[in-house]
């Protein structure tokens, strides 16, 4: 189970051919602690766009995978 949170910017970019997001996000329970992180498409929903409410789950403070909440 994840932690809800909320994207705040998005910046897509290829490396070595593959999409990759630079993503900067804060948890809803800490809505001014803004985190970045980089995520391999593999790793997100497809479109990922700022204002998003998202899961995220992570081991450690690496974030293995954000799915939008529907």
């Amino acid at each position: 189970m994840g932690r809800e949170g909320v994207i705040r910017r998005v910046k897509p970019y290829l490396l070595h051919g593959e999409q990759y997001y630079e993503i900067v996000y804060s948890y809803a329970d800490e809505p001014d602690a803004l985190r970045q992180a980089r995520v391999a498409h593999t790793n997100i929903y497809a479109s990922p766009e700022a204002g998003d409410e998202v899961e995220i789950d992570a081991i450690l403070s690496v974030i293995t995978e954000i799915r939008k909440k529907e």
